[in-house]
C-alpha cells in the first residue's frame, strides 16, 4: 500500500510542458477572442465563426460571422457549442461564468435579424447574451448609439451586475459625453445591473481616438488600460502619437489620474494584470525607441511596462526580433512573475525557435522584468495567440488563438483558420511512503502518474517505511454496552485482514463492524503483497450496566500521566460531574465522562489540596445514581 505524505508543484521557473494542442471549428474561418476557466475544471471559449460544418452547428441566417461559444472539458473534449447571430457580423469578445453556473457573453453585432435584438443603426453595437449552464440563450441586450460601439472586457461586480470596458464613436443612445467628433472613438466604461439594464456609462478621452481594452479593480478604484491618440480632454497634452494609456477612476466614475507612456511612434496596451506587490503590468506593442521606450528590436515589438498604483513607471521591457511582434494577453503567475502571450513573426533577436510564418509566443518575466523563459508554439503556417488563462486550482495554462497550421504543435487542421487551443501543465512533485518488510533492500523509484485525460499529472518519488502494526499509534481497546456494536478502525500501511470471528461483519476489510455479546479480543493482520505481515489485537469490553470508577488523586504537572481528574468507565446518559474546593466553590463542571478537570480554576493551576466531587448518572434501566467523595490534587 502506498500513502502520499507530501506533494508540491514543480518550480514555476520551468516552462510548463504541453499536454495537448487541438483545433476546433469548421471548413471556413473561426477566430477566438477569449478563453476563461470554468467551475467544473474545463474552459469556455468565445469568438466568431464563418463555418457551417465540422464542430460548428449551421445557422440559416449566417452570411458572414456569427458569435460562437465553445464549452470544453478539462481534456479538451467539446461538451457543447452554440452560435448566435443574423445576416451581419457577430463576435464574442469576452465571457464570464455567472453564479448560477451559466455565462455572460460580451459580444458585438450589426445584425437586425436572425433573432438579434434591435439596435441603433447599421454600425456595430455592444451585444450581451446571458446563457444557461448548457449554452441556451436566456436573455440578450444591445447597447450603443448611432456610431461604432465595441465591448472589449467584462467582469462581474460584487452586486451581481457587470462592468464593461469598451470604445465608442457614438454620442447618443446609451453613450453620452463623447469627446470626439467625426467618427473618433472614446474609451467607455459601462455599469449594468444583474438583468443587463444600464445603470451608468461614461466616456473618457479627447478629440481623437481612444480605446480601453482591460481593467483591474483595487480598493474601489478601477484601473483601465488601452491607448490614446489625443492631446486634450482627459489626456495629458504631451501625448506624441499613439501612447499606452492608463486611466484610474473612482466608484462614482470620476477621474483619479490619466497617464500616458511611450515614445514618438505607436505604443498600445492590450492587456494588464495586477502583481503580487499591488503594481500593474501592462503589455501590448511599441514601434518607438525613445521616450519611455528603450531597447527596440525591430519594426514592432512586445512592450511590457510595470507601474505603481499611482501610475509611476517602475520598469519597461522590449521583446522581439527584426519583424513584428505584439502582445495580446498577460497573467500573474504563481511565483508572482508574469507570463505574456501574443504573436511573433520574427526568427531572430529574442525569438530562438520560430516555427512558421507567425507563432504563438510566450515569455515569462520575473517581478523585475528579467526574462525567465520564452517559447514559440504553433506550426508552419500563421498561428496568432489572442488570449491566455491560468487555472490556479490545477496550475494549468490555456493558450488560445487562431491557427492555420496542421503540423508542429497542431495536428487536426479542420478548415481555413481554426480555434487553436493549447493546454500546458506543470506536473506535481510528490513524495510517497512505500511500506516494506525491511529498509535495507529497498531501491528508490520514481514514477509518473497520469490524469483522467491520460496526460502526465504528477512525478512521484517513493521512500521506504517499515510495515507497522494495525493499531500502532492509536487505541486498541474500547467499551460498549451489551446489545451495541462498534466499528473497528486500523492504522496499517499495507493490506488489512481480520481473523475470522462470528461477530465481525467482514474479515477482508479495514474497518469491520463488531457486535460482541461479551468482552472479545479481535486480531487484525497488516500484510504486504510479498508475504511479510504484522498482527495486533483489539479488545472490545462489553458492559452489562454503567461503570463509574473514581480515582482518589491526580497530578496535573503536564508529564502526560494522571494529568486530569475524572471517573473511568462508561454511562448511557444523564452524566453530570461537579468539583468543589474547600470553600464550597464549584471549580469545574462536566456533562461528559470524557471531559475531565485539568486542575485549573479561573485561569490558575490550583495548589495541593483536597477537593470534593459529586457525580450523577443513570444506568441502563434509567435509574439515577449519585457518587460523591474526595480526592487530592498533588503538585
Amino acid at each position: 500500500m502506498i500513502v502520499a505524505v507530501a506533494n508540491s508543484y514543480q518550480s514555476p521557473a520551468q516552462l510548463p510542458p504541453r499536454q495537448w494542442a487541438l483545433h476546433y471549428g469548421g471548413g471556413d474561418v473561426d477566430i477566438p477572442y477569449t478563453i476563461r476557466a470554468t467551475s467544473d475544471g474545463g474552459t469556455i471559449v468565445g469568438g466568431y465563426t464563418d463555418s457551417r460544418d465540422g464542430d460548428v452547428s449551421p445557422q440559416p441566417s449566417r452570411d458572414y460571422w456569427d458569435l460562437w461559444v465553445l464549452k470544453l472539458d478539462r481534456c479538451g473534449t467539446i461538451q457543447w457549442e452554440r452560435s448566435f447571430g443574423g445576416t451581419g457580423y457577430e463576435s464574442a469578445r469576452d465571457i464570464a461564468q455567472t453564479s448560477d453556473g451559466g455565462y455572460i457573453v460580451l459580444g458585438e453585432t450589426n445584425s437586425t435579424d436572425g433573432g438579434v435584438v434591435a439596435g441603433y443603426g447599421g454600425t456595430k453595437d455592444i451585444w450581451m447574451l446571458k446563457l444557461d449552464a448548457t449554452g441556451n440563450l436566456q436573455w440578450q441586450r444591445r447597447y450603443g448609439g448611432s456610431g461604432l460601439d465595441i465591448g472589449n472586457h467584462i467582469e462581474i461586480t460584487g452586486d451581481g451586475g457587470y462592468l464593461i470596458a469598451a470604445s465608442s464613436s457614438s454620442n447618443d443612445g446609451d453613450i453620452r459625453g463623447n469627446h470626439g467628433t467625426g467618427g473618433y472613438t472614446d474609451g467607455v466604461l459601462m455599469k449594468l445591473d444583474a438583468s443587463g439594464a444600464v445603470q451608468w456609462s461614461r466616456c473618457y478621452g479627447g478629440s481623437r481616438n481612444e480605446e480601453l481594452f482591460d481593467f483591474e479593480i483595487v480598493n474601489g478604484i478601477t484601473y483601465l488600460a488601452g491607448f490614446t491618440n489625443s492631446i486634450d480632454g482627459d489626456i495629458p497634452p504631451d501625448q506624441k502619437n499613439y501612447d499606452v494609456w492608463l486611466l484610474a477612476i473612482d466608484q462614482s466614475g470620476n477621474k483619479v489620474f490619466s497617464n500616458i507612456y511611450g515614445g514618438s511612434q505607436n505604443d498600445v496596451a492590450y492587456c494588464m494584470t495586477r502583481g503580487a506587490d499591488g503594481s500593474f503590468t501592462l503589455a501590448g506593442y511599441t514601434t518607438s525607441n525613445d521616450g519611455d521606450v528603450s531597447g527596440a528590436k525591430g519594426s514592432q515589438d512586445y512592450w511590457v511596462i510595470n507601474v505603481s498604483q499611482r501610475g509611476q513607471l517602475n520598469w519597461q521591457k522590449v521583446l522581439g526580433g527584426t519583424d513584428a511582434e505584439y502582445a495580446r494577453t498577460i497573467i500573474t503567475d504563481r511565483d508572482s512573475s508574469y507570463v505574456i502571450g501574443g504573436i511573433s513573426y520574427s526568427d531572430d533577436g529574442d525569438i530562438v525557435n520560430a516555427l512558421g510564418e507567425g507563432d504563438y509566443w510566450t515569455v515569462k518575466l520575473d517581478q523585475a522584468g528579467n526574462v525567465v523563459w520564452k517559447q514559440n508554439w504553433g506550426g508552419g503556417e500563421n498561428d496568432h495567440m489572442r488570449c491566455m488563462i491560468r487555472n490556479p486550482l490545477t496550475d494549468e495554462y490555456y493558450l488560445a488563438g487562431d491557427s492555420e497550421s496542421g503540423d508542429g504543435d497542431f495536428s487536426n487542421m479542420l478548415g481555413e483558420t481554426d480555434f487553436g487551443i493549447i493546454k500546458l501543465k506543470l506536473p506535481e512533485i510528490q513524495t510517497r511512503d512505500s511500506a516494506v518488510c525491511n529498509i535495507g533492500g529497498f531501491v528508490s523509484l520514481q514514477d509518473t502518474l497520469r490524469d483522467i485525460c491520460g496526460y502526465d499529472s504528477a512525478i512521484v518519488t517513493y521512500q521506504p517505511v517499515l510495515i507497522n502494526g494495525p493499531f500502532d499509534n492509536m487505541r486498541n481497546m474500547d467499551t460498549i454496552f451489551a446489545g451495541e456494536n462498534i466499528t473497528l478502525s486500523t492504522n496499517g500501511n499495507g493490506i488489512i485482514t481480520w481473523n475470522s470471528h462470528t461477530t465481525l461483519s467482514c474479515t477482508n476489510c479495514p474497518e469491520p463492524v463488531a457486535s460482541p455479546a461479551i468482552t472479545t479480543v479481535y486480531t487484525a493482520v497488516n500484510r504486504l503483497p510479498n508475504g511479510c505481515q504484522v498482527s495486533g489485537d483489539f479488545t472490545v469490553v462489553v458492559l452489562n450496566d454503567a461503570v463509574v470508577m473514581v480515582p482518589n488523586a491526580f497530578t496535573p504537572n503536564g508529564d502526560g500521566r494522571n494529568d486530569y481528574f475524572g471517573p473511568i468507565g462508561k454511562v448511557p446518559e444523564g452524566y453530570q460531574m461537579q468539583v468543589f474546593n474547600r470553600n464550597g466553590e464549584i471549580v469545574f463542571k462536566s456533562s461528559s465522562i470524557s471531559n475531565r478537570w485539568n486542575g485549573f480554576f479561573k485561569g490558575q493551576l490550583q495548589p495541593t489540596s483536597v477537593f470534593i466531587y459529586l457525580i450523577d448518572y443513570k444506568d441502563l434501566q434509567n435509574k439515577p445514581h449519585q457518587q460523591k467523595g474526595t480526592f487530592t490534587l498533588i503538585r
